[in-house]
């Protein structure tokens, strides 16, 4: 068996979500055993690719309108807006062949954990074998327009969307398992065109008939990777320096875009 780290987390914001992601891949990076976290988004936030630029892909008059957070995460992709859902962050050393054979096959592997979990609790969710669809439009697209290569759909409609970063030493892998509507309104933010995401998209709640709670879905998951991974968990409590390092970057993420969205800056 190996030991990881669990960590559940309370919702918060989206500057303390994504700062708390990095740390644990700063950890990892260190040497630290893997760590699972599962945490939600509150109030709901639209997170950004580590390369996109809000003013292309983001209708940032109808952001601020509606007052939702933005913050940019470390992985790649497109625009997401965290609402109805159970996020869920991976990170580990890429040493002592836990994850051998890339970042193609670790994801495959948590993308089986994750669909695991959910047929557990009578979703029929599958791990996708194909490319992304294409779009003819040029316009900017949200995460949750197609079914990437790895990603979870249940009835050919996707139910997740997910995102990886690796470094030398580690990677980090986060992503969101919609419980029930809301993460479909990301076309509202989005610039230009955007075709409406409700033929695209399935939560829980809809598979499922009835509402599934994170906490039900985070047992789930917790047994889902017990039995992939064969891990014996272990609370993870950061010490007072990570703690530390997580607030410093949180204040830094929310200084990017105070800027674009009018809001205060808090200088970090």
């Amino acid at each position: 068996m190996d030991r990881w780290f669990l960590l559940v987390s309370p919702g918060s914001t989206g500057a303390d979500n994504m700062a708390l992601d990095e740390t644990l891949l700063d950890r990892a990076e260190r040497g630290a055993a893997p760590a699972l976290r599962l945490y939600s988004f509150d109030p709901p936030a639209i997170t950004i690719g580590a390369h996109q630029d809000p003013a292309r892909s983001l209708d940032l008059d109808a952001v601020r309108a509606d007052g939702v957070d933005v913050v940019r995460r470390i992985t790649g992709g497109r625009a997401l807006l965290h609402a109805g859902e159970l996020t869920y962050c991976v990170a580990a050393g890429l040493r002592g062949g836990r994850f051998e054979g890339g970042p193609a096959a670790s994801y495959r592997r948590i993308s089986e954990a994750l669909a695991l979990a959910l047929r557990s609790i009578g979703v029929d969710a599958s791990v996708s074998r194909g490319g992304e669809e294409r779009e003819r439009s040029g316009a900017p697209r949200p995460c949750l327009s197609s079914v990437t290569r790895w990603e979870l759909s249940a009835g050919g409609r996707k139910i997740a969307g997910s995102a990886q970063r690796t470094t030398a030493a580690a990677f980090l892998q986060h992503g969101s398992i919609l419980l029930r509507p809301g993460s479909e309104r990301i076309a509202r933010y989005m610039k230009g065109a955007c075709a409406p995401l409700e033929g695209r998209v399935t939560n829980v709640r809809e598979e499922l008939g009835r509402d599934a709670g994170a906490e039900e879905l985070g047992k789930a998951i917790a047994g889902a990777f017990r039995t992939v991974f064969g891990v014996v968990w272990e609370p993870l409590v950061l010490d007072a320096s990570e703690r530390e390092g997580v607030e410093r970057l949180a204040r830094a993420k929310r200084t990017e875009f105070g800027a674009h969205l009018g809001g205060e800056v808090v200088s970090p």
